[in-house]
């Protein structure tokens, strides 16, 4: 019995230090049909389960370095054990030495293909493509990280990038993967081809200002961070121009708007007409909701 004992607690410690991300998944199947909805809580346990128990990451991670993460799952179509979702993606990090949370990374993804059996366990292996479920989900785990990774060191989301290059390499001849799915290139397939392009890494440094000199020094001096997050803004500017109605702008900008109009809130009559003025440029479809920053 002590051994036995022994053996669940050396289990549990494992557990727990291999959870790198905190992921709250919801499945949602009010669209579908069925009296067997049990399907769907067996498949939002295994996802959690499977999401939240897993090593994604290298480095050993502290508690309170966990990425937080969301996965909203609206199941659009059901046939015995196929699947077609709509999945929100979102992810969140801690503002150093305060309790708020920034927002990182925000994307719709209208295109998941898989199938699932009740009870069924998930299983993923690297550089295979074993089941379309867990490939999804290893997928953006590894963009999340690789996001997160870049606000704390240049570039340093690199290797969760490359690993999630190569699952899209993988999974590319399967539905949803292909660069002419989803709406126009705002699909998995451009999502990662955009941020390990060379052409896009003045939106990975700015990304970087504007977490560590911006929004971590916020609580120290909000004047001077505020100008560091606006100069990084700048810096989206000038490959947005060159690269317009990239993927990974919109995502930015679904992140970052409403905390962006409380920022520029409270900064000077100068800054906040500048921000105004940018931020529409940036974010043009968006343009009225910026107009809150003069209230």
């Amino acid at each position: 019995m002590k051994y036995i004992l022994i053996s669940i607690c050396l289990l549990c410690t494992f557990i727990a230090q291999s959870q790198d991300l905190q992921c709250n998944v919801q499945v949602n199947s009010d669209k579908i049909q069925t009296s067997n909805k049990e399907i769907f809580i067996e498949l939002q346990n295994a996802i959690n389960q499977f999401i939240n128990q897993r090593k994604w990451i290298s480095d050993k991670v502290q508690p309170q370095e966990k990425i937080n993460c969301n996965l909203v799952i609206n199941i659009t179509s059901f046939n015995i054990d196929k699947f077609e979702a709509e999945v929100s993606i979102t992810s969140s990090r801690p503002v150093f030495g305060t309790t708020y949370n920034t927002p990182m990374f925000n994307h719709f993804d209208q295109e998941w293909y898989f199938s699932y059996a009740q009870f069924q366990s998930l299983e993923y292996q690297d550089n295979a493509n074993i089941m379309p479920l867990t490939t999804l989900i290893a997928f953006y785990a590894n963009v999340i990280i690789g996001v997160d990774f870049d606000s704390f060191h240049p570039e340093g989301g690199n290797p969760y990038f490359t690993k999630a290059l190569e699952i899209r390499n993988i999974a590319q001849k399967t539905a949803g993967w292909n660069p002419s799915d989803g709406r126009g290139n705002r699909n998995k397939y451009y999502i990662i081809d955009q941020l390990m392009d060379d052409r896009y890494r003045p939106l990975r440094t700015a990304y970087y200002q504007y977490h560590m000199t911006g929004m971590d020094k916020f609580k120290d001096d909000n004047s001077a961070a505020r100008k560091e997050i606006y100069q990084s803004l700048e810096k989206i500017r000038i490959i947005q121009e060159r690269l317009p109605n990239s993927v990974i702008f919109k995502i930015f900008f679904n992140a970052k708007r409403e905390e962006l109009i409380n920022i520029f809130k409270q900064a000077e009559p100068g800054l906040k007409n500048r921000a105004i003025e940018l931020l529409g440029k940036l974010d043009p479809s968006n343009i009225s909701n910026y107009e809150k920053i003069k209230q």
